[in-house]
């Protein structure tokens, strides 16, 4: 734990699982809190208190899971879908659970932004930005859409718009169906899926760092740069190599999986590689055709979901913290045509 999370003695991890307990119980007993005194005129103090609890742990460990059946059983969030109360409580409580437990230190400790490591500038930066872009994007490719933002108020499309953006960042609540999503706004959907989260958190995906660091290699390549820098620091090559391998792996089981999925169930290639990316980055939001799977495309989601919850941590932590490997000898350099 002391190599995974960057601290140097164990008294380090100590202060830090106390961040982690603490901030999290708290941090769900107030989203609970106010979820419970929302529900608690419409459904009583008894269903209230359940829903607050349960959604607020739901929400806050980008679980995804609802307990709204009883309204509408498989609606989700729809019927709250004009509840800025309940949608921006439980998309702060998304947001705050997948920043990661190192960066809810830093801001406890430090408080200035000038005063944090370049990681957790990097997190909050591209957690802001991912979101913005997500949210400016979906309204603008489904403002129109009748099956999804078409029909609510304007200020009803932009709340919506802003929780689909927060949602697709391995949160898993849907506000509107999934499913009617235009072809645009699903690749924009499985794009943001697979980012997902951040490091130490509890949402899935890439992570934002990660994604950031290839962003950061492309922009340096691009102006003829060899090292890759972030305020003031340069980013060591083995940890941009480290980036673009997870990503590929990422990027390949994904096309693989919607490849898999489309051939052997009555999905097309949007659909199924929707499901695949959905399952990798352990977000649960789908877009329909989970229901129709085959059997040999369901066993693929379920190695995809586990696959993405532990199988992308233990690679990140052999790059952490294994030891690199002694090349004993090197052959002679060739150069190719690249490009």
């Amino acid at each position: 734990m002391a190599q995974a999370l960057s601290v140097n003695e164990i008294r380090g991890v100590v202060r830090l699982q106390k961040t982690v307990l603490i901030g999290s119980f708290s941090i769900e007993a107030i989203g609970a809190a106010i979820l419970t005194i929302r529900f608690l005129p419409e459904y009583g103090f008894p269903t209230a208190l359940r829903w607050g609890v349960f959604h607020a742990v739901s929400a806050f460990c980008n679980a995804g899971f609802d307990i709204f059946g009883s309204i509408t059983p498989g609606a989700s969030l729809m019927k709250f879908q004009s509840d800025p109360v309940v949608l921006l409580t439980l998309g702060a409580l998304v947001v705050i659970g997948g920043l990661g437990f190192w960066v809810w230190q830093e801001i406890a400790e430090k408080k200035r932004f000038r005063q944090f490591s370049v990681y957790t500038k990097l997190v909050l930066l591209t957690t802001g930005g991912l979101l913005a872009f997500g949210w400016v994007l979906t309204c603008v490719l489904e403002w129109n859409n009748p099956g999804t933002l078409g029909n609510l108020s304007t200020g009803d499309k932009l709340l919506n718009g802003l929780f689909q953006s927060i949602t697709l960042r391995t949160a898993g609540f849907a506000s509107f169906d999934q499913a009617m999503l235009t072809d645009a706004g699903k690749a924009l959907a499985i794009v943001l899926m697979l980012i997902g989260g951040s490091s130490g958190s509890t949402a899935g995906g890439l992570k934002t760092v990660t994604f950031i660091v290839l962003c950061l290699f492309i922009a340096a390549r691009a102006r003829g740069r060899s090292t890759v820098r972030a305020f003031r620091r340069t980013i060591p090559p083995e940890q941009v190599m480290d980036a673009m391998t997870i990503a590929l792996i990422l990027i390949a089981l994904a096309v693989f999986g919607g490849a898999f999925i489309s051939a052997t169930s009555p999905v097309g290639f949007t659909d199924g590689l929707y499901e695949a990316v959905y399952a990798l980055a352990t977000v649960g939001l789908t877009a329909g055709a989970t229901g129709s799977l085959s059997i040999p495309a369901q066993l693929l989601m379920i190695m995809y979901m586990y696959f993405g919850r532990v199988g992308v941590l233990t690679i990140s932590l052999g790059f952490l913290t294994g030891n690199r490997a002694q090349e004993r000898f090197q052959y002679a350099q060739t150069n190719l045509l690249i490009g």
